[in-house]
């Protein structure tokens, strides 16, 4: 690793530090609406200002009947995403990239590491399937494709009833399930960010705290958006979730400025519930 040494510490609760040490993470949210015609598949990307990461992407505002078919990184700075509208009308969707700046007092350096996996999902079946990140290094955002190589033309078809039931964070990576209700075997492909801090050798530390927060959510009949915080002095990084009924549907999820944002359907009778993660990160000695 040469004159470099990991600088990265990984935690599952808050951890107390003077605020006087903090450093600063700068966060950046960059909103795009794009318009989805009918009966199309629309593809675009968002790019982070100069000198900011793309730590994570999502969809702020979901537009009624458009599916995400795909949120992907292209390269460190910037996000792709891909709708499918079925409907005889366009809609609008509001998307967002989650920039993220680092800045350390010492010359310290933050490295984005992306992960990428491809798994067939049978007809009828729920697959598990996860993304370690390399020894060092913490989970930030991560993405999919659910229809790669799918037309221009868009129906609700297999594309639309392959879903992410599970997209969550853990301190050494990612995990998902992905349910196929189709009649059909689907290829899905699953993305990962990880990140690490490194310093010179013989430098005092500094560190690049990351903590996971798991909220257990009930949910209401009909359509709702969560939002959760995080801590004073730290951003996030990441919004993730697990559905619990197969009645529940994540219309978006995204991480913005100081915290997490999900838009969640349910049709379930009772009190279902979906467990809501935000990945949220700090600079300190």
């Amino acid at each position: 690793m040469g004159k470099w040494v990991i600088a990265l510490v990984a935690v599952a609760a808050a951890l107390a530090a003077p605020s006087s040490l903090a450093q600063v993470v700068l966060a950046q949210s960059v909103y795009h609406a794009a318009i989805l015609p009918s009966n199309t598949v629309r593809t675009f990307t968002v790019r982070c200002a100069g000198g900011y990461v793309a730590v994570s992407a999502g969809v702020s505002s979901p537009a009624p009947g458009a599916t995400l078919l795909g949120v992907r990184p292209s390269g460190l700075a910037a996000y792709t995403f891909r709708f499918g509208n079925p409907a005889t009308n366009d809609q609008q969707v509001t998307v967002v990239v989650a920039c993220r700046r680092f800045l350390f007092k010492l010359p310290t350096r933050v490295k984005v590491t992306p992960l990428q996996l491809k798994v067939k999902v049978p007809a009828g079946k729920l697959t598990a399937a996860g993304l370690p990140c390399p020894p060092g290094t913490a989970p930030a955002g991560w993405g999919d494709d659910l229809a790669p190589g799918q037309g221009h033309g868009y129906a609700p078809g297999g594309a639309a009833r392959v879903t992410v039931r599970k997209a969550s964070m853990h301190l050494r990576g990612f995990s998902f399930s992905v349910r196929n209700s189709g009649s059909k075997a689907q290829s899905v492909t699953l993305y990962g960010i990880c990140l690490t801090a490194f310093r010179p050798a013989g430098a005092s530390r500094e560190r690049l705290q990351v903590r996971i927060t798991t909220y257990r959510v009930p949910l209401q009949a009909g359509s709702q958006r969560v939002i959760h915080s995080c801590p004073s002095r730290w951003v996030s990084l990441a919004a993730g979730y697990v559905l619990r009924s197969p009645l529940t549907m994540i219309g978006g999820a995204a991480a913005i400025g100081q915290g997490g944002r999900w838009w969640i359907a349910s049709d379930a009778e009772g009190r279902p519930t979906a467990d809501l993660q935000l990945v949220c990160a700090r600079l300190s000695k």
